[in-house]
């Protein structure tokens, strides 16, 4: 509160990201850019009212998910504060569908608001097609490192966040 009024700065969007195909996301976001990354809240879908498993399907396709949970530390305490996700779009439905050029990282806190909805950060990148044929090949990784402008929004996140890459698990 700034003067006895609020003052809200709207710089990541809230959007339900299976709302939406990823490639209609981009025109969704706060800050219309030519970046390749795009940030988000997002509120968690379940599939059963009763469990936490979410649910990541869209009208055309779904999320995948891809690799363990990396645990993601405070850098400066070490203490565990959420979790990232690592997920590729696929269009089509399972067990049939077909691998996209769209990956989308979800970072969980592991705190909860009492009676507040779950959320989770989005951070959506839509690969070339390239960067797509070597994955599926296999014979390349690519680093983050390797697309400076990622690493410098993705920097500023971690920092604004107070996380340290270093400390994902």
């Amino acid at each position: 509160m700034i003067g006895g009024c609020d003052h809200e700065v709207a710089i990541i969007a809230e959007v339900n990201v299976c709302n939406s195909e990823p490639w209609e996301l981009p025109g969704l976001s706060e800050i219309q850019s030519n970046d390749t990354v795009w940030y988000f809240f997002s509120p968690r879908n379940y599939k059963y009212s009763n469990r936490k498993q979410a649910s990541r399907t869209t009208k055309a396709g779904y999320w995948k998910v891809t690799g363990n949970d990396r645990i993601i530390r405070a850098a400066k305490t070490g203490e565990q504060i959420g979790k990232k996700k690592s997920l590729v779009f696929y269009n089509g439905r399972v067990p049939n569908g077909v691998r996209t050029n769209w990956v989308m990282h979800e970072y969980n806190p592991t705190f909860n608001f009492h009676n507040q909805r779950d959320f989770v950060l989005c951070k959506l990148k839509r690969n070339s097609d390239d960067e797509l044929t070597c994955e599926e090949g296999g014979s390349s990784s690519n680093m983050a490192s390797d697309f400076p402008n990622n690493v410098t929004e993705e920097d500023q996140l971690e920092e604004f966040l107070g996380v340290d890459e270093g400390y994902y698990n």
